[in-house]
């Protein structure tokens, strides 16, 4: 009996212990690693104490004329770096760079995945290093007793920035985003605001009266959100309002600050939330006050033109019949920005010339389309515009002050970004007046409304329009500025160099070896050019991207609202692409050409792509997806109007596209948007994606929502896992794992049909109560970014049983070119040679046999406009569809026959 008892006793006393290593495990894992910390720091300490460097490149110009700040992000492995960790910015000289460190996203272990960086680079230093460093190598104060921090004072009432260079005094609440900017204790700036103008309708023949009404920022809240040795971010939130009380278009702005650097950086965005057919926004700016101390002939304005060309005069400038002073040089030393005498110190001949030379008030450049900028002059308020200039492309950098203080700002994506304009007002008096044109007054107000009246149907335009769906409510647009303070203006040659230090590409990164061996956003292939045959790939990928690089230019596919996107298809017939054909306009993410883009820069690194993918991720974050109102978290599918279509949809809002940018850059407006979708499945509780395709009427659900595996479930799965690696928040990896096991449960696992299958919001199970022997065929199952995605989230989440499901998935499915991935995961697992030489013969089939070349011929008027590239049967979604594969496949099944 008693042997009995102990047996029994024994048996519990193993399972309790059992329970509480396995409850033990549970917290570690709850709790990110961060329990116990010291004690895990011990026993991982061997592997942790692995060397780890680096290496980083410029994406574009390296800095020549002026510190560069930069904030960047870094993926590490699992276990290779923890928070306590030290990293340390090193020059290839050993110079070492202060930096600020901070986790962007964490391994289940608790180690980070992805930290952020941020510094100021010196002028000319081209190759650095971050590595990670002991305790007692980290740079110290007493190695750089020079060393600029920023400080950031806070009360109820204010928030005070000091760099070293400049000081900023910021108000919790009120009209004015920032109150006052001083550069070395001179102020050149104050009164920061956002102002806009609408009007009751556009203007047309038969409109005898049109309203307008003026708004003006309100700043609702100011907040440190981020604040380091070497750099700050400020936010500000707030709503535009009229003098009726009339509060809307609500707006959140950052600026950004860097120890020792003079320049701040600001990442404007506004949210439509206006009615379509009476807020017709004229105009929308960002206005400084620049106080204005010296005489007009010391008083200077100056602007960017196109290839480094550079505008400027005097406020009133010295004539050249007349000599000032009898000093011919007075002229010359005027242009430079150097002080010319006060007119007490001249004789009195110079003084009536003074008194009578002119004088201008206000100044315009303006960018009405993307390839026409002119710049004006007025002498008064009463007085009409003259005409001084007119050129291309400006770079979008002005300047307004005098010989001791002024202020400069650059409106970056000046022209792509039109109409712009940069207007200098008042520089007559006191204080002139600097206001950036996010949206010109000049030219037409905007238009927001559908593109006509009717719908064009599926069948007809391929367009899925539907009432009421049509509506800009809740879109929003994003514009990046640079202010930068100065002692004064100093003539035309440092202006240019100004502008082309700000306007000029310069991104610094982790080289694309690096990327690539972390596995930065999955599975991917550096450029392979080991074999004639992986260097035709290359070249069709390398063709692919050029060509529509070309075609952004040659169709003008540029513009406030358009930037960043491109066409869907194109007409051989028109000679044109389908820009007013329902959903063959606007591409809006289909088939995930943002990855097509995001994938080409990771694996080259090459500058032109960058700018191309950043504008994709800008537009299609921001202006594709609704951030408030009844659809709020979801993106319109591709159509003549952005926000046209009818199909509301997470495929086109999910965080999959913005993971690139942000993890790259740090941009926290990024990481806000992918904060908004995190839980937008429960917008399935209100709109069904599959409500006309598949009626509930005719597939019988009782859930009280509906789903697709894909590309629902897998975009939703995606905004979860970002979720949960960027905050730690299990509640988000539990609705993944909770999917995962509900879809094993289903007759047919992955593959069960039909394609709209019953959902569960609140827990995240997927059901179905069909017919047990349907199946899902659904094509668009994982090329909507979904592939890519399960293999960012086999990487966070250890259950092979869905492993197990995912493979069967993929050996089972069709093979066509809309599963090309699938089939390669598939062989790749399985070792299976013959379907390896199959699918690289199925992908040069589907762009004309093994030459793989991209046949272009170009097209001169009077067919056409102006001369225009074609290429037979290109469209999008196979440029897409084919890079994404080739991708892929140069990675696991690389070409060896």
């Amino acid at each position: 009996m008693m042997s009995m008892r102990k047996k029994r006793f024994g048996i519990y006393l193993l399972l309790s212990l059992i329970f509480v290593i396995g409850m033990s495990a549970q917290v570690v894992l709850d709790n990110w690693g961060q329990q116990d910390r010291e004690g895990r720091n011990i026993d991982v300490g061997f592997q942790n104490h692995k060397k780890i460097i680096v290496p980083l490149h410029w994406v574009g110009n390296v800095p020549q004329k002026m510190n560069k700040p930069v904030s960047f992000g870094i993926p590490f492995g699992k276990g290779e770096v923890y928070s306590e960790d030290i990293l340390q910015l090193t020059s290839t000289d050993n110079e070492k760079i202060p930096i600020d460190t901070w986790p962007l996203a964490y391994w289940p272990d608790g180690s980070i995945k992805w930290s952020g960086i941020a510094g100021v680079i010196p002028v000319g230093m081209k190759n650095m290093v971050v590595e990670k460093i002991r305790k007692e190598d980290k740079l110290g104060s007493e190695e750089k007793p020079d060393m600029a921090f920023v400080t950031v004072q806070e009360t109820t009432e204010n928030i005070r920035i000091e760099t070293g260079l400049i000081s900023v005094y910021i108000s919790r609440k009120g009209q004015y985003l920032v109150d006052s900017l001083l550069y070395k204790n001179v102020k050149v700036g104050e009164n920061l605001r956002l102002i806009c103008t609408t009007q009751s309708c556009p203007k047309l023949e038969n409109i005898s009266l049109i309203s307008f009404v003026d708004y003006q920022g309100e700043l609702k809240s100011a907040e440190v959100e981020r604040v380091g040795y070497v750099h700050t971010v400020i936010k500000l939130k707030g709503v535009h309002k009229g003098k009726t009380g009339r509060e809307w278009l609500p707006f959140v702005v950052r600026l950004y600050f860097y120890a020792g650097s003079e320049q701040v950086k600001m990442v404007h965005s506004f949210i439509y939330d206006g009615d379509q057919n009476r807020d017709f926004i004229s105009a929308l700016g960002i206005r400084w006050s620049v106080p204005m101390r010296e005489a007009l002939y010391n008083r200077h304005v100056a602007f960017s033109c196109a290839d480094g060309g550079v505008w400027s005069e005097a406020v009133q400038p010295l004539a050249d019949h007349r000599i000032l002073n009898n000093n011919p040089s007075l002229q010359i030393q005027q242009l430079e920005g150097k002080r010319i005498p006060d007119s007490q110190q001249c004789d009195e001949r110079s003084r009536i010339l003074l008194d009578h030379w002119a004088s201008w008030n206000s100044y315009r450049l303006s960018q009405l389309t993307p390839d026409a900028f002119s710049i004006r002059k007025r002498a008064n308020d009463d007085n009409p515009w003259i005409g001084t200039f007119s050129g291309s492309r400006s770079e979008g950098y002005a300047f307004v002050g005098d010989i001791t203080g002024g202020l400069g700002i650059c409106l970056h994506d000046f022209w792509q970004s039109y109409p712009s304009t940069i207007e200098i007002s008042d520089a007559k008096s006191e204080t002139a007046v600097l206001t950036a044109w996010l949206w010109s007054p000049e030219t037409e107000p905007m238009d927001l409304r559908h593109y006509d009246n009717v719908s064009h149907t599926l069948s007809a335009s391929y367009e899925d329009v539907q009432e009421g769906m049509s509506t800009p409510y809740g879109i929003s647009r994003t514009s990046t500025l640079t202010f930068i303070p100065q002692t004064g203006y100093s003539g035309r040659k440092n202006f240019a160099n100004c502008a082309k230090e700000l306007t000029g590409m310069g991104v610094l990164l982790p080289t694309p070896e690096y990327l690539h061996k972390q596995k930065a956003f999955g599975i991917w292939s550096l450029p392979d050019r080991s074999t004639a045959f992986r260097t035709c790939v290359e070249e069709y990928l390398d063709a692919c991207i050029d060509f529509y690089k070309k075609a952004i230019e040659q169709n003008k596919w540029y513009g406030f609202w358009n930037y960043g996107d491109v066409m869907h298809s194109y007409d051989y017939n028109r000679h044109t692409w389908r820009y007013d054909v329902g959903g063959f306009a606007w591409d809006n993410t289909e088939l995930a050409s943002n990855m097509w883009l995001w994938y080409n820069f990771l694996r080259t690194g090459r500058a032109d792509i960058w700018c191309m993918a950043e504008a994709m991720t800008r537009h299609t974050s921001e202006v594709d997806v609704y951030h408030i109102g009844p659809n709020a978290g979801l993106g319109s599918r591709h159509n003549v109007s952005h926000w046209g279509c009818g199909a509301k949809e997470a495929r086109i809002s999910q965080a999959a596209w913005n993971r690139f940018y942000y993890y790259l850059t740090t941009d926290e407006r990024c990481g806000d948007l992918m904060t908004e979708v995190r839980d937008v499945d429960q917008k399935l509780y209100t709109l069904d994606p599959m409500r006309l395709a598949q009626p509930r009427s005719k597939y019988p659900c009782t859930a009280p929502a509906r789903i697709r595996i894909g590309p629902d479930w897998l975009a939703y799965a995606g905004n979860w896992m970002t979720e949960w690696e960027r905050t730690g928040n299990l509640k988000y990896r539990d609705k993944i794992l909770a999917g995962m096991k509900s879809i094993l449960l289903l007759p047919n696992r992955i593959s069960t049909g039909p394609v709209a299958l019953g959902y569960d919001p609140a827990t995240g199970v997927i059901t179905s109560e069909c017919d047990q022997n349907l199946l899902n065929t659904n094509h668009l199952m994982t090329i909507m970014g979904g592939f890519e995605i399960m293999n960012e989230i086999m990487d966070m989440v250890d259950f092979s049983q869905w492993n197990n499901a995912w493979l069967e998935y993929a050996q089972m499915v069709k093979d066509d070119r809309y599963r090309t991935r699938l089939k390669a995961y598939a062989a790749f697992q399985t070792h299976d040679a013959a379907m390896k030489k199959k699918l690289w013969n199925d992908l040069f089939a589907r762009v004309g046999g093994s030459k793989c070349s991209l046949k272009v011929k170009t097209l001169l008027p009077p067919v056409v406009p102006a001369p225009l590239d074609e290429s037979d049967g290109l469209n999008t979604n196979d440029v897409s569809l084919w890079s994404l594969d080739a991708i892929y496949m140069q990675e696991v099944i690389p070409y060896t026959w």
